[in-house]
């Protein structure tokens, strides 16, 4: 038996929201901000259909809140994603962070579409509709290309 390698290409972003421009969005006054917008990296070249994953998520955060991490400004293939809380925004992750950090979340993975991205959004809001106040989070990325074994037709 044989196997022939397929380079793929692998890209690891990593986001603290510290470091973006920060907007309240939707969040009930008074509780801080939600949106988080990142623009300080190189272009994120995105040559064939590829899966968003994350990877890592901490958060200094010690509620037992149940948090909901949406992506804005990447485009995404809308026919293999649904979302039922009728925002239209995909969801990449949800939590209940309570002081701890998750790695290896869920294996749940969005798959884009080709595309230059100079752009991240989170929408980071609790169940409750609340900002992150001044808490801080960080979340690792990665962005893998889909193997073309497992690309529909």
């Amino acid at each position: 038996m044989s196997y022939l390698y397929q380079k793929k290409s692998y890209k690891k972003i990593i986001l603290n929201t510290e470091d973006a421009v920060g907007s309240v969005g939707k969040a009930s006054s008074g509780t801080g901000n939600s949106e988080f917008s990142f623009t300080k990296f190189n272009t994120i070249s995105v040559k064939e259909p590829s899966y968003l994953k994350v990877d890592g998520i901490s958060a200094d955060i010690t509620t037992d809140a149940v948090w909901s991490v949406k992506l804005d400004k990447v485009n995404y293939n809308k026919a293999s994603y649904y979302n039922s809380d009728l925002n239209g925004l995909p969801t990449i992750i949800t939590r209940s962070f309570n002081g701890k950090s998750s790695l290896n979340l869920d294996g749940v993975a969005l798959e884009i579409t080709p595309q230059e991205i100079n752009e991240i959004k989170l929408i980071i809001l609790d169940e409750s509709g609340n900002g992150i106040d001044s808490a801080k989070i960080s979340l690792e990325l990665c962005i893998e290309e889909i193997p073309r074994d497992i690309m529909p037709n």
